[in-house]
């Protein structure tokens, strides 16, 4: 193969990965950004589990627009996917840590948090929290090489677990569906 081809070649593959960029493969299908729910749900099956979050709102109107958040967890040998919509397309689809096994999971304590990295995982092993905090941040904005960046608003969540009288209350951060901080807080 001459240096000629190789280029081509170079180019040609190049142009097909990025074309392939925040797509998910399920089985021999192909979900890409722009998607309706219900076109992912038929490729890939329902999600494992989803979460809905306000992202716009407008005094006198209410919600105008909405965040839902899908997670699929194939196991422990691969990654757990986050699709990421917004009011109704696929904007998104990001890789997560590995996946795990949800049965047998066991009791949930500070301990085990320390181990969990995203919302969904959260949820399967130690349920829902006794109190959540939902709130949106816009980042500060930055200059990047001659251009703004566009600012997205970013999703911050604080879920208080109470384990039990003897424990401390734990308040785990989340940001865009992501466990960033834990951190104790006493009793009554």
């Amino acid at each position: 193969m001459t240096r000629y081809q190789r280029l081509i070649m170079l180019l040609i593959l190049a142009t097909l990965t990025s074309g392939a960029q925040g797509a998910l493969r399920c089985g021999a299908s192909l979900v890409s950004d722009g998607a309706w729910p219900i076109e992912v749900e038929e490729r890939c099956g329902p999600p494992d589990y989803v979460a809905e979050y306000p992202s716009a709102t407008v005094p006198g109107l209410g919600v105008v627009q909405t965040e839902m958040h899908w997670y699929y967890n194939p196991g422990p040998q691969r990654f757990i996917r986050l699709l990421v919509f917004r009011n109704g397309r696929l904007a998104r689809v990001e890789s997560l840590g590995y996946g795990f096994h949800t049965d047998g999971m066991g009791t949930c304590g500070p301990n085990t948090l320390r181990h969990i990295q995203n919302e969904y995982e959260l949820v399967t092993r130690c349920g829902q929290p006794a109190s959540k905090r939902v709130e949106w941040q816009l980042p500060t904005p930055r200059r990047r090489s001659e251009t703004w960046q566009v600012l997205q608003p970013v999703l911050i969540q604080q879920w208080l677990y109470d384990f039990s009288s003897n424990q401390f209350r734990q308040v785990v951060t989340l940001r865009n569906g992501r466990v960033i901080n834990i951190e104790s807080r006493p009793g009554n």
